[in-house]
């Protein structure tokens, strides 16, 4: 068979719900749809579930098997975009929202959720349990939209409307989007990650500005910076610029960041002031970049959106603040040169000491290392230790950091929970202590194991012996 009907297929015999989209998933009476550039990753794949005693396999002609069960067709694009309606029979109907950028994803994507009320979902990040039932597939920034139209297909996902992705520039680079359009996209910022895929700087935004085509959204907001005027320049789409210039379409009038957050801004020739019970590191703009987003989607009107403006709170691991007698600590997801630096001078100006506590993933970009080391230059004292070695030594990737490091105020120590302890115990008044890169994360990657661990768990655990033992 070469051209292919799905309906031709009777798919009332099968559970919707044994559809899946990597030989990593079947199961007995599975219905696996799968295609690979790679013609020899391809046979791989489909023997491999073959061997699961896969109910049907529905890939391309570019696959060898000849076995009954495999059905390979002409026009696999088409079909595959056609199981959408099965996964998700009214998935056309939703409004998405995309956010792209190096920084700040997920703390915008988290705002907009909030912003557009308890009909609207965010995937991103921060959800890996939304897939544990969907997907054996290691979490993704950007999962497949085969297994986000899958998870909103479930009757307990029905009710969400609008659907707010963190669009990664793997997921955009890969068209892991094709087959849908985002009705307002929004974009942060650009500085040096994932040059282990991407190799240059001009790859990466190149990636993210497949956001901003005719392709995949309808129109976008973007942050006045080098990068998002870039984006700017290359895209035709209706657009929509945040900054503090009076050409802007939200300007910017007044702002304070720390303790909290307060605002005065201009849009569309009204003017509204802002309190905000948020607290980062540029973390105004990840707000004014999802009310921006929400606003020019037309979904709500401008009261309904201020009028949720009061359940914002940072997502888990962004800037968490613990207190510790006249101390900070501050849990945060940095792991990047960029977002390192931003995190220091964000918090220099009110503590007498900052103490910061970082390292870096291995099998990732090596070449940001020596970046993150001399971003982290700006605090008073530097422990390196242990993030997500994988299977890299963690001395080698120490080394690499130590090579931007002020060495005169930087110590090494390998075991993160050895390193907290260490950098709690050098607190002294009003000290601040940034605990970085890992953020949410509940556990390290070590040598291909998955070991539990929380930063905010063990430095709560850890104070309170503290504590306690005064």
């Amino acid at each position: 068979m070469s051209e292919l009907n799905l309906s031709e297929l009777k798919f009332t015999e099968i559970d919707i719900k044994n559809f899946v989209n990597s030989s990593l998933d079947v199961e007995e009476g599975s219905v696996l749809f799968i295609n690979h550039d790679d013609k020899d990753k391809l046979d791989k794949y489909v023997d491999e579930s073959l061997k699961k005693k896969v109910k049907l396999v529905i890939t391309s002609l570019n696959c060898s098997s000849n076995d009954d069960k495999v059905i390979k067709a002409k026009n696999y694009n088409e079909v595959f975009l056609d199981s959408y309606n099965y996964l998700c029979n009214d998935y056309e109907s939703k409004k998405y929202f995309g956010i792209t950028g190096t920084n700040g994803k997920t703390t915008t994507g988290s705002y907009l959720k909030e912003l557009l009320g308890p009909e609207s979902l965010f995937i991103g990040t921060n959800e890996d349990e939304l897939f544990s039932e969907i997907t054996n597939e290691k979490h993704l920034t950007s999962p497949k939209l085969f297994n986000i139209l899958k998870l909103l297909g479930k009757s307990d996902f029905k009710k969400y409307n609008n659907i707010i992705l963190e669009a990664s520039s793997h997921a955009l680079d890969q068209d892991r989007f094709n087959g849908i359009r985002f009705n307002t996209s929004g974009f942060t910022n650009l500085s040096q990650d994932h040059f282990d895929y991407h190799t240059n700087i001009e790859n990466y935004f190149n990636s993210k500005l497949k956001l901003f085509s005719n392709q995949l959204s309808d129109k976008y907001v973007y942050i006045d910076n080098e990068w998002g005027n870039k984006v700017a320049q290359n895209s035709s789409l209706p657009s929509f610029k945040i900054s503090s210039d009076t050409q802007a379409d939200l300007q910017i009038l007044e702002k304070k960041t720390y303790p909290k957050t307060s605002l005065k801004i201009e849009i569309n020739k009204k003017i509204y002031d802002f309190e905000l019970d948020i607290v980062g590191p540029n973390f105004y703009q990840n707000f004014l970049l999802a009310f921006s987003m929400a606003y020019y989607s037309k979904i709500k009107n401008v009261d309904q959106i201020i009028e949720n403006i009061s359940n914002l709170k940072n997502p888990k691991g962004r800037f968490d603040l613990i207190n510790f007698k006249t101390n900070k600590i501050i849990v945060d997801y940095a792991h990047t040169p960029e977002s390192i630096s931003q995190v220091i001078k964000y918090v220099n100006p009110y503590f007498s000491k900052v103490v910061v506590l970082f390292g870096a993933g291995g099998n990732r970009d090596k070449e940001k290392r020596k970046l993150m080391g001399t971003a982290s230059q700006l605090a008073d004292s530097v422990i390196v230790t242990n993030d997500n070695p994988r299977n890299e030594d963690p001395i080698q990737i120490s080394n690499d950091i130590l090579k931007g490091c002020d060495l005169s105020k930087t110590t090494v120590i390998l075991d993160r929970k050895e390193a907290i302890t260490s950098a709690i115990n050098e607190l002294r008044e009003n000290s601040v202590l940034l605990v970085l890169g890992k953020g949410h994360e509940m556990y390290q990657e070590i040598n291909n194991s998955h070991i539990p661990f929380n930063d905010n768990d063990f430095i709560n655990k850890t104070i309170g012996g503290l504590i306690w033992l005064q």
